[in-house]
């Protein structure tokens, strides 16, 4: 009987608590239930935690389009270029979804500048909807970047490097500019047909305004086109020697000799002379080489003679090594010498040409010669058969 008595007790309890729950939950908070709630945050919590799998999962099924294709061996690399965005994207649209699911409170329909709260916050929505949209379609172009990349670094020729980083540039520029035309036209209600209509008006107004960014962009289209050099040539231009490390859309990067790394306008490159240093096929150097005036004139010939041998083993197989006597100097009989060296390498050339000197100054002090240096002779008279005046005593 007692056991009964508790049981009914037990049992009256675990009704009364159900129902006291159940009315707990269904206590309404704005037009939604306490109920309503607990399931919107449970399910955000769900996805939140499981975010990155379920990311990962959808990159994984979106690669299987590009499986059959050139891109099929680089899955993980997609799958990390993509992860990030495609994990706002599932929390995102939950949160809208969710939210989309539940009652409108009243406080939602107040307005302000005869815009709702709903309103602004569905186009808050809507713009990083686009955001987040942008970002996927520039992940998946810094993968298709990466994968050119990586091919083009296995061809010898530097001018797919030179496209790969042209390209990455370009992406980017039509991918946002065309996210933020969307953002105008879906969220703003901007008519963006007509802005491109009356863009032929205001054109002029717009190119005179960004005319040195135009001037850049045609510039980079002119490098492009006719390739006066590629990343990783040696140029001088604008007044700076330096080795090209990237062409961009609107200026190029060169690294000087000095290792400093200078960004230089691509209208300053294409409106100056450009010596592409790296395509010379030799260095020329010429001098004149002085020797003092009392060297005989045998000694000068054997010179020039051992001179012009030795620079025909040394230098340019192409070039023929000039060796002459040259003429009277001031101070010095001066003998011309001209040659080239091939190697365009700034270190190796100085090298070779500290090399060279040092053995033609072997052969001029071999020869007994020697080298002539800036003096003068002053001769002095003095007058027969005449005192010195108090001017010419000292």
């Amino acid at each position: 009987m007692i056991l009964s008595i508790i049981k009914g007790i037990a049992g009256s309890l675990d009704t009364v608590l159900q129902v006291s729950v159940q009315g707990f939950l269904r206590t309404e908070f704005y037009n939604n239930t306490l109920q309503q709630y607990l399931l919107l945050a449970g399910t955000l919590l769900l996805v939140i935690l499981f975010n990155k799998y379920l990311s990962s999962l959808v990159s994984r099924l979106l690669f299987q389009v590009l499986r059959w294709s050139r891109f099929g061996t680089y899955g993980k690399l997609f799958v990390e270029k993509t992860l990030r965005p495609f994990e706002f994207y599932l929390v995102l649209h939950t949160i809208y979804f969710g939210f989309n699911l539940m009652n409108t409170p009243d406080f939602m329909n107040n307005t302000f500048l005869n815009v709702t709260i709903q309103g602004y916050l569905i186009g808050f929505y809507k713009i990083l909807f686009i955001i987040n949209t942008a970002w996927i379609f520039s992940s998946v172009a810094g993968f298709i970047i990466s994968v050119m990349n990586e091919k083009a670094l296995l061809t010898p020729d530097p001018t797919d490097d030179q496209v790969v980083s042209f390209l990455k540039d370009l992406f980017s520029v039509i991918i946002w500019v065309t996210s933020i035309i969307c953002i105008l036209a879906i969220v703003f209600h901007v008519n963006v047909t007509s802005i491109v209509a009356g863009a032929g008006i205001a054109g002029l107004a717009i190119a005179f305004a960004a005319q040195e960014t135009l001037q850049n962009i045609f510039g980079s289209i002119s490098i492009f086109s006719e390739k006066p050099f590629i990343v990783g040539d040696i140029i001088e231009v604008d007044g700076v020697i330096g080795k090209v490390d990237k062409v961009g859309f609107r200026s190029t990067r060169v690294r000087a000799l000095d290792k400093s790394y200078l960004t230089i306008p691509n209208k300053n490159i294409v409106n100056n002379r450009i010596n592409n240093i790296t395509k010379r096929t030799s260095r020329r150097v010429q001098f004149l080489l002085g020797v003092e005036y009392s060297t005989a004139p045998e000694t000068i010939e054997k010179i020039v003679s051992e001179c012009r041998t030795y620079l025909e083993e040394k230098t340019s197989k192409i070039d023929v090594p000039i060796v002459q006597f040259f003429g009277f100097g001031a101070s010095s009989l001066d003998i011309w010498v001209d040659y080239y060296l091939e190697d365009p390498d700034w270190a190796i050339y100085l090298q070779q040409r500290h090399e060279i000197m040092m053995g033609i100054m072997k052969i001029v002090t071999g020869n007994g010669a020697s080298f002539a240096f800036p003096s003068q002779t002053l001769y002095m008279r003095q007058d027969e058969g005449k005192s010195p005046g108090p001017e010419n005593r000292n």
